[in-house]
């Protein structure tokens, strides 16, 4: 997105002080951060928080942490938070190059806690979820989760925050390293890969459409050129990850100064875009806008009265001028500034709910209803400049259900002529039907508009030769584009959600065309042979596919797992009310009802597989899928609503003619679930 949380990222400055340095009582050795050392010179965190002292700092302008006592311990408490992200920081510098476990128990009236992690990388701050649970305000929930914190990375922190942003109490918060220790000192500096030589993808594609790619604004500022050298390089166009949404060019401080001049037309500020728009007008790179209305990444006081949030929402008269306003304000300003830089917007982004087809509950469609896309491209249209083309961009718009739906809801809009295209995001793997991508395109371009995939990047698939298999699907799916292209489709532009895949928001699933180094990957490979006709030529190390039938057995007692989560869910192993013995894995934070947990199990394609599992959920339905686009057959169903644990179990013959095949568990509302005693073998 891939919140990255599905594609957004929050921007904080942290500042280091002695104070979250503060060593623990009796450790004679300390290393970095002041973290103490073991017998073995290794780092590590046991925060009990009984001395009263901790390493964590406060996470976010307002926020408070403060030692406790709660029923005769002590805890940590975390309070005066104004955001989800707001919690307690813990330095992690010690363990890069490392992975870690990490650990901790946590209560919390929010719905759903997580442990996380921020690092800065080539200039770049990244987000990843570790793992998350369910939490309460009476009882303690343990988080337990593995990561692998980057060679290079630095300004490096492990911390907990939450959904909301009610207190949340921490205790016992651990991190260990997993297997042998790396010290950080040791490491060598990155050596980039010489990329002057390499096939340029922007000439290689220029009869068929613009070669985009998504980028920080880091890319421009930062001393290392390396990055925006190769985007240079190989693209024409880009996209803002983050820094042209909602949250960061809505001006907070201007719009409250003057509620006569401002409050209904919001102020906005343009200037942290300056230097790389300039560097864009320059090179003769053009912008995508992303994006102006949306669910995320938008500032909650935009919808209330006199942008106070202790205050109710405006009325709907109020919110349109609001709306109208900020639209026009943003075409202006690009047009004063930075005319035939823009060639498109994203008007609205991610307007249809996954779960049901229909519109998405936010504010947007609570103040002003069912017509806020309709009047968001009617003001658009309004405003924008001649020659900017205005999009409406999702993702999954190749599923069935959601593509429909989204081509009804833009029926009359583009009847209208208040449209000119349709954004396919791209978050996809390679068990992504290429035909069901293609079939999309053609259904959009129906409507009269043209078509981008504007958000791309593949996930490497958990094989033994995981880099080939993606290399020969982006292959696979660029030849699709080309003769969608010479077909007739009106595909214009394909933009990669990123660079290199350490900087992915998906950076564990390793999803874009450049490793760290910025080596073509073979997915880079697979995209130049796609044009110019070559054959992807196997690796030395190719090692040939040999069906593993190894029983796959889970009980979570040592707190790990084989499996992935699926989309935008989030998984962890706690205590909480286990099936069997003391811990049970959980599934949480998911959008839709397919965000859920995939095990990889193509070992037993073309057999009968014995499985069984014991599930608890309080969805009406769980149900055990096969991770086939376009198919999605149930292996077993089982009935949830309960909330109590259940058992199913019983045969299924995986179907046969497929390289790589998950099962995934997933429930019929987007609520979370359990699982505990999952068996999948060979049938006898």
């Amino acid at each position: 997105m891939s919140f990255i949380k599905r594609n957004g990222i929050r921007i904080l400055s942290i500042v280091l002080t002695a104070s979250m340095l503060l060593a623990f009582g009796g450790c004679a050795k300390k290393g970095i951060d002041g973290l103490p050392l073991d017998e073995n010179g290794v780092p590590y965190i046991s925060e009990d928080f009984e001395s009263r002292k901790n390493l964590a700092a406060a996470r976010g302008d307002t926020t408070k942490i403060e030692v406790v006592e709660e029923s005769g311990n002590k805890v940590l408490k975390i309070s005066n938070r104004t955001d989800a992200w707001n919690g307690a920081n813990f330095p992690a510098n010690a363990f890069v190059g490392n992975k870690v476990a990490v650990r901790c128990s946590v209560k919390s009236e929010n719905g759903t806690c997580s442990l996380s992690l921020q690092y800065d990388l080539a200039g770049t701050t990244a987000y990843t979820t570790i793992t998350s649970g369910n939490t309460s305000a009476y009882h303690y929930a343990t988080l337990v989760g593995e990561i692998e914190i980057p060679e290079h990375a630095e300004n490096v922190f492990l911390y907990v925050e939450a959904n909301g942003v009610a207190d949340i109490f921490i205790d016992d918060f651990s991190v260990t390293v997993s297997g042998d220790y790396v010290d950080p000192k040791t490491i060598a500096p990155l050596e980039y890969t010489d990329i002057t030589t390499l096939p340029e993808l922007k000439t290689l594609y220029k009869d068929y459409f613009l070669m985009g790619c998504a980028i920080p604004t880091t890319f421009v500022s930062n001393e290392n050129k390396t990055y925006i050298d190769l985007v240079t390089k190989e693209f024409n166009a880009i996209t803002f990850e983050n820094e042209l949404k909602p949250d960061s060019i809505l001006d907070y401080e201007t719009s409250v100064s003057d509620l006569s001049k401002y409050n209904e037309s919001p102020a906005v500020k343009f200037d942290h875009l300056k230097e790389t728009l300039d560097y864009c007008k320059a090179n003769g790179i053009v912008v995508r806008g992303h994006t102006l209305v949306w669910y995320s990444q938008t500032p909650a006081w935009i919808y209330h009265e006199d942008y106070d949030i202790n205050k109710g929402y405006v009325s709907r008269d109020l919110m349109l001028k609001r709306m109208e306003n900020y639209i026009k304000s943003v075409f202006e300003w690009a047009q004063e500034n930075y005319p035939g830089t823009f060639y498109a917007w994203d008007v609205v982004n991610e307007a249809v709910s996954d779960s049901n087809g229909q519109m998405r509950d936010c504010e947007w469609r609570e103040i002003i209803g069912d017509d806020y896309v309709e009047k968001a491209f009617e003001y658009a249209r309004k405003y924008a400049p001649d020659g900017v083309k205005l999009f409406y961009n999702d993702y999954n718009s190749y599923q069935n259900t959601k593509r429909d739906a989204i081509i009804e809801m833009l029926k009359p809009i583009a009847e209208a002529g208040n449209i000119d295209g349709v954004g396919m995001q791209g978050h996809i793997s390679t068990a992504t039907g290429v035909d069901y991508f293609i079939e999309a395109m053609k259904m959009y371009a129906d409507l009269g508009v043209v078509v981008n995939v504007t958000e791309l990047d593949i996930s490497m698939p958990q094989t033994s030769n995981g880099e080939f298999d993606q290399g020969v699907y982006f292959n696979k799916l660029f030849k699709a584009f080309i003769d969608a292209k010479n077909s007739g489709v009106p595909l214009e532009c394909v933009t990669v959600w990123g660079i290199c895949d350490n900087l992915s928001w998906k950076a564990a699933d390793k999803p874009l065309l450049f490793s760290e180094t910025l080596s073509p990957k073979t997915a880079f490979n697979g995209v130049v042979a796609a044009i110019t006709g070559e054959e992807l030529q196997k690796p030395a190390d190719y090692v040939e596919v040999k069906r593993d039938t190894t029983t796959i057995y889970e009980d979570y007692e040592d707190q790990k797992f084989v499996g992935h989560p699926r989309f935008s869910s989030t998984i962890g192993v706690g205590d909480i009310n286990p099936y069997d013995g003391k811990f049970s894995l959980s599934c949480s934070g998911g959008t839709a009802e397919y965000d859920g947990y995939s095990i990889d199990i193509s070992g037993f394609v073309g057999q009968t597989i014995h499985y069984k599992f014991a599930v608890r959920s309080e969805a009406p339905e769980t149900k055990m899928t096969l991770d086939i686009d376009g198919q999605w057959p149930t292996v077993t169903s089982v009935a949830t609503g309960t909330g109590e644990w259940q058992v199913a179990e019983g045969t299924y013959e995986v179907p046969d003619g497929y390289d790589t095949l998950t099962v995934y568990f997933e429930t019929t509302t987007t609520d979370s679930f359990n699982l505990d005693n999952v068996l999948i073998e060979l049938a006898e």
